[in-house]
């Protein structure tokens, strides 16, 4: 069974040789770090937008251009040490909205595209996620992002244990009527690369009895509302779940949430009368769980009353329940 669904370019006869495009995820918190038992894991979801095309062009030699170049030849540098092969004379190049370092996975889901475009264009075979993630050096926390990058929907991880790769412990879909309201603040970024690192160093870990309570939250609550439907009961557990998760980075974040704006984001979208609302990773985006398109247009028109559009980006997103989507000219993979 192949690792991934693909489709035929529209058309064939251009430079494009493939096309990849994903979502962005939300993550509703790591379970534990520093623990004896298992380090990090958590639960979250994939959505369709803000998303990313990731292109694939006939060249002379491998070059990456565009907005996110930089990133595009380093995760190219990770590949080629990981796998020993020479990169694919080929251009990358993306297009789309998602932003880097603000919550929503761009690092891991432009990595994992990156590396399974050039494992493809170079024969490298990928049996697994795991394989893939390697390539690129991803997961080396959360596999959150890397199981909702193959497969979309709702997903629940246990962590690492013992140096092994996470296991995913259940999946489903999203009821493809609720909607997602992110609010992100503009030239602002969560932490990441050496200053995360550093910021793990400093946290202590988190109680057993958190721990506790956070898996009883996803297995008691989340997923049962998830199946049943019922947004309010999945929106109230996955908000308690996220206020218990943030406690843990208040030493590092003067707060249960990144920053004061994102604590009245999160006041607001609750005094609307959402019940799910929460931090995505180290933020700054704030989501806020929609039973349907109207009541996401009806928030978003509360949001601009309060904030502006130099303030705020504001986007309205569906459900991503298919992960990432793959297209090949006919001569290519």
């Amino acid at each position: 069974m192949p690792l991934f669904k693909r489709s035929p370019l529209v058309d064939p006869t251009s430079s494009l040789l493939a096309k990849l495009t994903v979502g962005a995820r939300l993550h509703f918190g790591l379970l534990a770090f520093d623990s004896d038992e298992a380090s990090f894991g958590g639960v979250g979801v994939m959505i369709d937008r803000p998303g990313l095309e990731v292109h694939a062009s006939e060249a002379e030699q491998f070059t990456a251009t565009g907005p996110l170049a930089e990133r595009i030849e380093a995760f190219a540098n990770l590949w080629q040490r990981a796998t020993d092969l020479n990169l694919p004379a080929v251009r990358m190049a993306t297009r789309g909205q998602l932003r880097d370092h603000v919550g929503l996975g761009c690092g891991t889901q432009l990595g994992l595209a990156v590396g399974t475009l050039l494992s493809k264009l170079a024969d490298f075979p990928l049996p697994d996620i795991q394989t893939l993630a390697a390539t690129v050096d991803r997961a080396k926390r959360s596999a959150i992002g890397c199981y909702g990058f193959l497969e979309g929907g709702f997903l629940f991880e246990t962590g690492h244990h013992a140096e092994t790769f996470p296991q995913l412990t259940y999946r489903a879909d999203l009821p493809p009527a609720w909607r997602f309201v992110l609010a992100t603040q503009h030239e602002v970024h969560g932490r990441h690369g050496e200053d995360e690192e550093e910021g793990f160093r400093q946290l202590a870990p988190v109680p057993a009895p958190t721990t506790a309570r956070l898996r009883q939250l996803i297995e008691g609550e989340m997923i049962p509302g998830l199946e049943s439907a019922d947004v309010r009961r999945f929106g109230e557990s996955f908000y308690e779940y996220g206020c218990l998760a943030g406690d843990c980075y208040a030493s590092l974040q003067g707060g249960r949430y990144a920053n004061p704006t994102c604590t009245d984001l999160v006041q607001r979208m609750r005094s609307f009368g959402i019940s799910g609302v929460g931090q995505s990773s180290w933020g700054p985006t704030i989501f806020g769980l929609c039973e349907d398109g109207r009541q996401a247009e009806a928030l978003c028109t509360q949001l601009r009353e309060r904030y502006s559009e130099s303030q705020l980006q504001l986007e309205i997103s569906r459900p991503n329940n298919r992960g990432v989507q793959l297209e090949w000219a006919s001569s290519g993979g």
